[in-house]
């Protein structure tokens, strides 16, 4: 690059300080990957209980909201990977938990008058300012509308990443004007939706580039189907949306190093990710058998698919196949799931939790990951898996339908089996052409060997940032050259 890129990501979350879900892989994975291709980068998220690391004290000061003042203080965390600022607040971070507080829209809100302050106050001034769903997007809104007042802020160009659509934040104007800007931003095409405050809405509006987490998905948020009512939105700024698709660390996941699982092997040993499913099923009190181990890793919620888990699991298990489950979520699934315990003793382990060393042996000792998402922005479940040689069944869609090739439509190349139309019998039919090939020794070993050497890591997808980045420099010059005609 010509010059070193200064780039503010901002995010709600960031592994390893603290996540929740995919967003907070691609915070602590992507930013890294960046600085490691020569970016100047910066990462920006909240303060919050949970997080346990030494941080070093850099400066506070007041932020609006409304018509009173909180006080905000911004601090960093010592050694990071890539240089990470926490903005604390006692009143609205100082609590356990990123997100299902009452007051989320207030807490994000102050959040991102925070940034906007720091951008003013601190001798970063970033080129390019990278925001992630909605509990950042009202960045994009500041920026753009005090440019006037701070003529530097228009010099920075906005690439707004949309992680999970369906998520806007939507709260009612009281919010809004918590950010101070005129009355006049509350329109229907700014931020105002259906009377109340979209902050997603403000950054598909006002960002510079829109970036969906898979080519897919950015095609298929132009639909009312996933479009989640703001396709029409989307649709009037379609020549600004991308697609790239996220990555995994290799170096994390990798099961020849890996030192959670049992046994270590490579895409020619897969003798021992046999030896990975005899101590997992001893582990998990399951009966000794060869059939096929199914997996499930996921959030219990009602998008990853669990209408159609229900019967699947229903026909794994009378068949003699076995499942392990992993994960936490809505009540009515967790008490559905595990009443299956009982009835298919030593064919069924339901672990109503998230635990990062079991799900390491899950991936490395079950045969076949289910992942039928009615939707899927992305993904990185089934990326995981293939990289542990447990062949993926997915619903097409998102970035499920970029990364899972089918192997009955691409006999011999194919990684996993795919499914098209988002029914029960569908995903059972795949789930019956997975145990077919299972049976068969030989054509299960390519599959599996396949899928071990797929490529997704961050390198490429870094790469594509690089020309977003560039591309959204190019149409901030030109938007203030229209200004100024």
């Amino acid at each position: 690059m010509d010059k070193k890129l200064k780039v503010l990501f901002v995010s709600a979350e960031c592994a390893p300080f603290i996540k929740v879900g995919g967003l907070g892989d691609v915070a602590g994975e992507l930013p890294l990957k960046l600085k490691e291709l020569g970016a100047d980068i910066r990462v920006v998220i909240p303060g919050n209980r949970d997080m346990d690391f030494p941080t070093e004290y850099k400066g506070d000061f007041p932020v609006n909201m409304g018509w009173r003042k909180e006080t905000c203080i911004v601090r960093e965390i010592v050694n990071a990977p890539v240089t990470t600022f926490i903005i604390d607040n006692y009143h609205y971070f100082d609590r356990q938990g990123v997100y299902g507080h009452k007051d989320d829209s207030e807490r994000f809100a102050l959040f991102c008058s925070a940034v906007y302050e720091m951008i003013l106050r601190f001798d970063f001034m970033p080129d390019i300012v990278h925001l992630n769903d909605w509990h950042t997007a009202p960045i994009a809104m500041l920026l753009r509308e005090n440019e006037r007042e701070h003529s530097e802020l228009s010099e920075i160009s906005v690439v707004y990443t949309i992680h999970n659509l369906e998520y806007q934040g939507i709260s009612d104007r009281s919010v809004f004007n918590l950010f101070g800007v005129k009355d006049v931003v509350f329109m229907v095409d700014k931020v105002e939706y259906y009377g109340c405050f979209n902050p997603m809405k403000a950054g598909i509006n006002y960002a510079d580039i829109i970036n969906a987490v898979s080519k897919t998905s950015a095609k298929e948020m132009l639909t009312p189907k996933f479009g989640f009512g703001l396709e029409g939105v989307l649709k009037n700024r379609e020549t600004s949306i991308r697609g790239v698709l996220n990555g995994i660390n290799q170096n994390n996941w990798d099961p020849r190093t890996d030192k959670n699982i049992y046994f270590n092997y490579n895409k020619d040993d897969v003798d021992d990710k046999r030896k990975n499913k005899k101590e997992l099923q001893k582990e998990l009190g399951l009966n000794k058998s060869d059939a096929p181990l199914f997996s499930v890793i996921s959030r219990l919620v009602p998008n990853k698919g669990l209408e159609l888990m229900e019967p699947a699991f229903e026909y794994i298990l009378k068949n003699n196949n076995q499942l392990v489950l992993l994960g936490s979520g809505e009540r009515y699934y967790e008490k559905m799931f595990a009443e299956l315990t009982e009835k298919y003793p030593g064919l069924v382990s339901i672990n109503l939790e998230f635990n990062e060393e079991k799900a390491r042996k899950i991936y490395a000792g079950s045969d076949i990951f289910l992942m039928p998402s009615r939707y899927e922005p992305c993904g990185l479940s089934q990326l995981i898996a293939m990289r542990y040689g447990t062949v993926p069944v997915v619903h097409k869609t998102g970035g499920l339908a970029d990364t899972v090739i089918d192997e009955i439509a691409n006999k011999g190349s194919g990684t996993g089996f795919t499914f098209s139309t988002y029914s029960k019998d569908s995903f059972i039919r795949a789930i019956k052409k997975a145990i077919n090939h299972y049976n068969s020794r030989e054509l299960w070993s390519q599959l599996v060997k396949r899928a071990m050497i797929k490529e997704y890591s961050w390198e490429s997808s870094a790469l594509e940032y690089f020309s977003i980045y560039r591309e959204a420099k190019s149409l901030n010059y030109k938007r203030k050259k229209e200004r100024r005609t």
